[in-house]
């Protein structure tokens, strides 16, 4: 994929350990800018999903980035498509979608791109970087109610 020097490539990707009662759920990105990492960032909780998780760092990424910007969200995770439209009433997330298209706004164009998993190294970084994270504070959740 050629970049161009002004567009922000969020690499993201997400975590969920669906077969426990009390899920964990984790989301990491990878931020490019004018050919070079600019960021790394990690999130994770407990009673939740990867994709709760991936629509929360999603805001704080284009709440955080510099109004205006060109953003561009590469993932394999189709569901992070419907960011931006409007929720119904059988929306997931709704909450989230809201808030995602609130902080879209700001910006000049925000965009999500689907990219095949195991030929994008810095999308293979974040699954890693969520799974440790959800890993950590499932530990955490348990340590904490003994």
């Amino acid at each position: 994929m050629v970049q161009d020097s002004t567009t922000y490539y969020v690499w993201i990707g997400g975590s969920c350990d669906y077969g426990h009662k009390e899920r964990a759920g984790g989301a990491a990105v990878v931020i490019e800018h004018n050919g070079s990492i600019i960021s790394r960032d990690v999130i994770s909780n407990m009673h939740t999903t990867e994709f709760r998780m991936m629509l929360t760092l999603m805001v704080k990424v284009m709440n955080e980035l510099p109004d205006g910007s060109d953003i561009l969200f590469l993932t394999n995770a189709a569901y992070i498509q419907n960011f931006d439209k409007t929720p119904t009433a059988k929306s997931a997330n709704p909450d989230l979608i809201s808030q995602c298209i609130e902080a879209k706004t700001r910006h000049s164009s925000v965009s999500v791109k689907i990219v095949p998993y195991h030929k994008s190294p810095l999308l293979i970084e974040t699954h890693d970087m969520a799974t440790e994270a959800m890993a950590k504070t499932r530990k955490e959740y348990h340590h904490d109610i003994q």
